[in-house]
């Protein structure tokens, strides 16, 4: 699947790999998506653990952003948190394999088994980064008590 970036219909991108180029001109620790030869990819997954976020976006019935609810520097706002969100998810896509589980045992048809530490560091699902830039738009999940 080839990459198509916001606004045009079915896209899978709030930004494309030139722009995510320039996000990390200056970035410190980007040599990962300097020699990454699959960064298309990596941005349309990055894309996809986004929309897995419950974000306080509202989007109009063709999943845009709705001209209705936010002003023009309000849009231009939210997106471009979007594009560096997603730029940063998709370095961090690149560094680290999030889609192989993480062993807890290996073992070798009985001849030799390996456990690992149960603390252990696991590689956090999204970019501490990508989080910290969509933070305003994150809804918070609350549990609330009463008696």
């Amino acid at each position: 699947m080839s990459l198509i970036e916001y606004p045009e219909d079915g896209y899978n991108s709030w930004l494309d790999e030139d722009s995510a180029d320039e996000l990390f001109e200056d970035r410190l620790n980007a040599e990962a998506w300097e020699t990454a030869s699959n960064a298309e990819a990596a941005l349309v997954t990055a894309f996809r653990s986004l929309a897995e976020l419950d974000l306080d976006i509202e989007f109009d019935s063709d999943k845009l952003l709705s001209d209705t609810t936010y002003s023009d520097s309000e849009r231009a706002e939210i997106l471009l948190a979007l594009q560096q969100a997603q730029a940063e998810q998709a370095l961090h896509e690149i560094k680290n394999d999030l889609d192989s589980p993480n062993l807890s045992r290996l073992s070798l048809g009985g001849l030799l088994s390996v456990n690992f530490p149960a603390n252990q560091d696991q590689t956090p699902r999204y970019s501490e980064r990508c989080l910290a830039i969509l933070r305003p738009y994150i809804v918070a999940r609350t549990v609330s008590r009463s008696r």
